[in-house]
């Protein structure tokens, strides 16, 4: 028998209580927003009330549980995702815990995140997926990091870890940016060789390439769907090839949101204040181009490599919609990025999306901008209950048919 697709829960954790003129009178939601905003009555418990959305995710079954590392906004409260998976490792029993991902550059040493990273492997009893990033263009003006060697720290960091648990210590690791005397973590992983290690990335071919090198699994950081997932799955592809190594559904992962309810129309009901205080609050700074001012991009921010910046400026257009922009629920399906509607809506939709892109990992969004808590754990049951069985047995029979290899 073939494997299933891997169904996990992300949540971007994000602040619910901002005023209601805030996309009139506020410029950004990033790294500028004034943190006088901050309600310290009402959000009082949120983040409790959030890790325990992910706890139940947990006994619903979901594959995994997602976590990620944001800095100075409203669109994520965990500058330290390690510390809510700690929580998560004492609340679940089943899930994977990933994070997705800790942000090297900004961590100093990176041996205090392999340690941390093996902290949260033992007392979850092996479930932890690490995840690495370098950051974001936001990250680099919220911590002054130097942009231009943020990459090649990036890389350095990952091979100090990727020793640290893998080679018998003590032993010196002789590096340009991390130089050490002594590596000899205290306590060791508990999974062999290591914890499996997820890269994030936007289409870089330098992160592609490493990716394939090292055998590590890519996360397409991207919210559009469809044929532009199957092309960088085609690119990955070849670029695995081009290393020795083999193209499978399970080294490579997307990301997408989605609310379930009884029908479409009242799917559309529930959510909309959810779906919106996150397109136009959350996005803003972000992935609006219409409104505000963009905080997360800029020139040579994030660094990368010369043909990535040629193929951005040849594929994109300055002042050009994004997500955010859109104005009404149709153009928010054409975007394909937040699938809502009743089971049979939204098993069809990502189905749809499994088959043409191939890809085994959804990190799937279930709470969205300001959404209650009730909305969100009824979303997360009905898609556990009546989306995820039918996801699991078709995605089999997808993935048999394309790579007979997989099946036992």
């Amino acid at each position: 028998m073939s494997k299933a697709v891997n169904l996990f829960c992300w949540h971007f954790m994000s602040y619910p209580h901002l005023p209601a003129d805030f996309d009139e009178t506020y410029d950004t939601g990033w790294i500028t927003v004034p943190n006088k905003l901050w309600d310290r009555d009402r959000s009082r418990g949120l983040l409790n009330e959030y890790i325990d959305q992910l706890a139940y995710a947990d006994t619903l079954g979901f594959d995994g549980l997602v976590l990620n590392e944001h800095h100075q906004n409203i669109y994520g409260l965990m500058p330290s995702p390690n510390i809510i998976a700690s929580a998560l490792t004492q609340k679940t029993k089943h899930s994977k815990i990933v994070v997705l991902a800790n942000l090297l550059p900004l961590h100093g040493n990176p041996l205090r995140v392999a340690e941390e990273y093996a902290m949260l492997d033992n007392m979850s009893d092996g479930r932890i997926i690490a995840g690495f990033a370098p950051g974001g263009g936001q990250e680099t003006f919220n911590y002054n990091t130097p942009a231009a060697i943020q990459r090649e720290q990036f890389w350095e960091a990952i091979e100090l870890i990727h020793q640290a648990w893998t080679r018998e210590g003590p032993f010196p690791f002789e590096g340009k940016h991390y130089p050490l005397r002594y590596v000899n973590p205290w306590p060791q992983p508990q999974q062999r060789p290591h914890p499996p290690i997820w890269i994030p990335g936007s289409q870089s071919k330098e992160t592609l390439r490493q990716i394939a090198k090292r055998g590590y699994c890519y996360f397409l950081s991207s919210r559009v769907h469809g044929g532009a997932i199957a092309k960088v799955r085609n690119e990955f592809t070849k670029v695995l090839e081009d290393h020795g190594s083999k193209y499978d559904p399970f080294r490579m992962g997307i990301l997408m949101s989605t609310y379930v309810a009884e029908t479409d129309e009242q799917a559309q009901e529930e959510a909309h204040e959810g779906v919106w205080y996150f397109l136009k609050n959350c996005l803003k700074g972000h992935l609006r181009n219409h409104e505000g001012r963009s905080l997360t991009f800029g020139a040579a921010v994030p660094n990368m490599e010369v043909s990535d910046y040629r193929r951005i400026l040849e594929n994109s257009k300055p002042g050009g919609s994004m997500l955010g922009d859109v104005e009404d629920w149709d153009a928010l399906k054409k975007a394909q990025s937040i699938i809502l509607g009743s089971p049979e809506t939204v098993y069809r939709q990502i189905m749809d999306i499994i088959r043409e892109t191939q890809v085994g990992n959804l990190l799937i969004q279930f709470h969205m901008g300001n959404m209650r808590d009730d909305l969100a754990r009824k979303s997360m049951r009905l898609f556990a209950t009546e989306v995820a069985p039918r996801l699991r047995e078709d995605s089999r029979i997808s993935f048999a048919s394309n790579f007979p290899e997989l099946v036992d």
